[in-house]
Parts: structure tokens; sequence; C-alpha cells
């Protein structure tokens, strides 16, 4: 909210009194306060006088109300970080990442970067996540959403999500351990054969691999650390859980663990 409507809201709580509000007054009053020359008065019809009276009551109400639908950002800065919206959904976004919504409507909102939520059921006003060139639609559900610059992602791990280009083109269906991917040269989105439970590594904390060649553990974790490896030996399979504050001890416990030398880049 500007100033100015901050300083006009205050002006005319002023000039408030209970069960009488005289509009006409405490607009002179504010326009003379602004410095704002008052015209000479002239008699006005009754019928006039009442619209006027109506029409301020009306810009009261907005000023009063537009609180309520100003733009509200969550914003992660270099580390991950947990919100809980007014409707009671949390959400954690990864670091870079930004969530908008408006005032007390917090089950529209617009996603940049990359968010998990965990959605408060409200079957009365389904939860809405725009991006560019992708729309989420969900009651209640945790899933995560990459809204990547060239392919967006949902991944859901438990309820059902609507995922689609936009909220009036054809989408899909995801329900839980159900994973789809949207480029931009698709009109719907493509779900995933076997969905990656590591896309939510971040968010868990840590990897899970399970009989998982070493090629595509080490490609895991060079997206998430941004990092490259080389191994001698990466037909060899990995199963375990690695917890991923540590980069150097996942892979000393790697190495020990499949007898392999790994070299980071």
């Amino acid at each position: 909210m500007s100033d100015f409507e901050d300083k006009h809201i205050d002006f005319v709580l002023k000039h408030y009194q209970e069960g009488r509000f005289d509009t006409l007054k405490a607009m002179n009053r504010f326009n003379e306060a602004r410095g704002i020359a008052r015209k000479p008065r002239r008699m006005i019809l009754p019928w006039v006088s009442g619209i006027a009276a109506a029409a301020a009551a009306v810009v009261l109400c907005v000023l009063l109300f537009s609180d309520s639908y100003r733009q509200i950002q969550l914003v992660a800065g270099a580390e991950l970080q947990e919100f809980v919206l007014p409707d009671g959904s949390e959400v954690t976004l990864a670091p870079g990442s930004r969530l908008t919504y408006r005032g007390k409507s917090p089950r529209k909102t617009q996603l940049e970067g990359k968010a998990f939520f965990e959605v408060a059921r409200d079957e009365a006003v389904p939860f809405e996540i725009t991006a560019d060139g992708a729309f989420v639609r969900v009651l209640g559900t945790k899933f995560m959403v990459d809204a990547g610059l060239s392919v967006k992602e949902v991944y859901v791990t438990e309820g059902k999500v609507l995922f689609a280009r936009s909220s009036d083109s054809d989408g899909v269906i995801l329900t839980k351990d159900m994973q789809a991917t949207l480029s931009q040269s698709d009109a719907v989105p493509v779900i995933a054969v076997e969905a990656d439970v590591n896309s939510i590594a971040w968010q868990r904390g840590s990897f899970i691999f399970d009989g998982t060649p070493l090629k595509e553990v080490l490609e895991t974790l060079s997206e998430h650390y941004n990092v490259s490896f080389v191994a001698n030996d990466l037909d060899k399979q990995l199963s375990g859980e690695f917890h991923a504050e540590d980069l150097d001890l996942i892979i000393s416990l790697i190495e020990s663990a499949l007898d392999v030398r790994i070299v980071m880049r």
C-alpha cells in the first residue's frame, strides 16, 4: 500500500464516528491538508449528493481492504527456506526460488524456481500454482514443482495433482510416486515411466539409490552439487540412503562400499 493510501486511511478514520460518517467533510479536509484549493460551494441536488457519498464510501472500502490484495513474495536466499501460508499450507523453497501470492489469497500462487508443497486440503478452494508456461492445481497433497527455464517438472509424493500448460489446456493427473515433465515443445506434460525419487533429495535431505548404476549415481550427485566426477568402474551398482549434507562423506562411503576410485572435478 502506498504512503498516500496510508495517510488517506489515517485521515478518514480520524473523522469517523460510531453511527455517523460525514464523507464530504472528511474529503474536504483531506484536500485542504494536501494543499488542494477548495472550489466554491454549489447547490447539489439530493440524488447527486447521495452518489458522491456512496462513491466516497466505496473508495474508503477499497483503501481499507486493499492490504488484502497486496502482493506477497516469499524468497529463499542461499539456503532453502520453509514457510507456512495463511491457509495452513507449508512450502519449502529451494535456494534462489520465489513464491508470490496476493494478500489473503495464498491458494493462487506464482512460482519462480523450485518448491515442495504440503497443501492444506480445502475442497471449496483448490490450490493453484502458475509458472512460466506451466500450471498445477490440487486440493490437498504433497508434491514438488520445478519451474525450470526450459523444462517444468512435477513430482507427487502424496495425493493427486493436475499438471498442464495452462488453466484451460489439457493436462495429466499425477498421483503418489508419479512424475511428469513439460518442455517448451510439449503440448501436454509427459509422464515418466519411472519416477526419480531423488528429484526431491534437496528437500528430503538425502539421496536414495536401489541397485542404481554408479554412472547414474554420479550424474545425480553432479546435478545436485554442480560438480563433475570420473570413476574407474561405472558399471557397479549402489543401494542405500545417503545424507546430502556432506558430499565428501558421500563419495568416501561410495568408494568404500563399491571398492572404486572417484575423483571430483
